[in-house]
């Protein structure tokens, strides 16, 4: 189970968050999926998600995620990300600064039937 989740997790990484596409989404990701962010409430379903990503694309449009490190086990996946891209838009109630950021991030990743169910991630903020 550990290596398809990864494998799925690898494909999510390297083709849905650089595109945000619905079609990719709704292939990797429950439409149930639940997510749990620092100092938010729990958010939850695939369309949320869907807009978050749009969000974060709104705000950094040259947005990269690069996986420094996947590890999995049984039906978790977690994966540590660098955030690079240029601030153009609002972000957490930040005003664009048209500044480059690098910003850390890590994320643990549960699965069922082959879809992503849940997601729990922290964004270093202060960086």
């Amino acid at each position: 189970m550990a290596v398809s989740n990864r494998h799925i997790m690898e494909r999510f990484t390297r083709e849905f968050l650089p595109t945000g596409d619905a079609a990719l989404a709704e292939e990797f990701v429950s439409p149930d999926i639940v997510m749990y962010y620092p100092g938010q409430p729990e958010q939850r379903g695939l369309y949320t998600l869907l807009a978050l990503v749009a969000a974060n694309r709104e705000a950094f449009p040259d947005l990269v995620w690069t996986v420094e490190q996947m590890a999995a086990d049984g039906d978790t996946v977690a994966v540590r990300y660098t955030m690079t891209g240029t601030h153009r838009g609002t972000f957490a109630g930040v005003a664009s600064t048209d500044k480059p950021v690098v910003a850390q991030s890590m994320a643990f990743y549960r699965l069922a039937d082959g879809k992503i169910i849940e997601e729990r991630a922290q964004l270093d903020m202060l960086g």
